[in-house]
């Protein structure tokens, strides 16, 4: 068995429910928050050692009060010590406050990822949420005094949004005391309230023309491209993330979260009412040596860095060229893969139609 020092915990309160998300999530209720918490903290016990990296996500875990954010990490406090290099909480501009972030910074959080998606007042409205350009400003100034590394979440192809809309929320960026940031295209997820409107999504110029504006425009500031959607200057990629596009172990715990063991996947029911009752759903599926070599080389590929040949081989006794044969010829003759420093990888121009390179390695 593969150690595992990586622990997500989803915290599945929100204040508002945004248009687009397919969460797992409810509108805040206190005494709900307070059961759910009393919950987790059993299901906390169930595991020992201290984490390497922590992720808090949602949901939207600064929703908590600063009460109940402090019992949070006060539960995941035995996890944390000297060896837990990187500790997030994800956060929305509307519930950050002082107090919050003096509490994180207490417990050993040193990384806040703020969901910001935009800075344009009506792309703002059309996705339900409700910041505002100076209050993310405000925040984030706020912030760098008690955490170290500052991340925000953006959007594009958003309902309205134009080129000219992406270019100022590119500018205000220029701006920002942040380290890293993740830019995803929008899908249209299935049973999201967007997903009910007459919002078809953007059409593939437009959405191409975005995404190379987007990379060019983070690379002059300094930011390098690590993963398909995932920009950070310097050392500050997301260290828990990398666990999963590594394909490595991790723990999830709470209504929605899923773990990752060996070749075993752990998901829990997004039943919030039996989560609270301490009734155990979660949901094991073992995979096959083929799914679980598919699946790595999948996460992997999403990386810039790519897929590590040694650690396959290391993992599965063969080696990918065995494996993936007749797909790996064809794509590195046409140039869509390379080998480098003994990594499998994408180019930059075949990075953004991967899903439609990895269909050949399904066969």
């Amino acid at each position: 068995m593969k150690t595992t020092s990586a622990l997500y915990v989803h915290i599945p309160f929100c204040d508002s429910i945004c248009s687009y998300c397919d969460f797992c999530k409810v509108f805040y209720n206190e005494k709900m928050v307070d059961d759910y918490l009393t919950a987790l903290e059993k299901e906390a016990q169930t595991l020992q050692g201290t984490m390497t990296t922590i992720y808090i996500g949602g949901g939207t875990p600064s929703s908590l009060s600063l009460a109940q954010l402090a019992r949070l990490m006060h539960i995941l406090a035995p996890f944390c010590d000297a060896h837990t290099l990187e500790y997030t909480m994800e956060a929305n501009p509307e519930s950050v406050t002082l107090e919050k972030l003096q509490l994180l910074a207490h417990y050993g959080v040193n990384r806040l990822s703020l969901g910001v998606q935009s800075f344009q007042p009506h792309l703002i409205k059309a996705i339900e949420r409700h910041h505002h350009q100076q209050m993310v400003i405000d925040v984030l100034k706020m912030a760098q005094d008690y955490i170290p590394s500052l991340s925000i979440d953006m959007m594009y192809g958003l309902p309205g949004q134009t080129l000219a809309d992406l270019k100022k929320d590119l500018a205000v960026i220029d701006t920002l005391p942040i380290t890293h940031l993740s830019y995803y295209d929008l899908i249209l997820e299935a049973g999201t309230k967007l997903s009910h409107t007459s919002y078809q999504g953007i059409d593939e110029d437009l959405d191409d023309a975005m995404e190379t504006q987007i990379h060019h425009h983070l690379e002059l500031l300094g930011y390098h491209q690590y993963e398909v959607s995932n920009y950070a200057l310097g050392n500050h990629e997301s260290m828990h993330n990398k666990v999963y596009w590594h394909y490595d172990n991790y723990y999830g715990i709470g209504a929605g979260a899923s773990s990752k063991i060996d070749d075993c996947m752990i998901d829990h029911s997004r039943a919030l009412l039996k989560y609270l009752r301490g009734e155990d759903i979660t949901h094991v599926t073992k995979l096959s040596k083929e799914d679980t070599m598919f699946n790595h080389l999948m996460m992997s590929l999403r990386l810039v860095e790519g897929l590590d040949l040694t650690e396959f081989t290391r993992r599965y006794g063969k080696r990918v060229q065995e494996v993936y044969q007749e797909p790996l010829k064809k794509h590195l003759s046409l140039g869509n893969l390379v080998i480098d420093d003994n990594h499998l990888k994408t180019t930059p121009k075949s990075l953004r139609y991967l899903n439609s390179i990895l269909i050949d390695f399904l066969d």
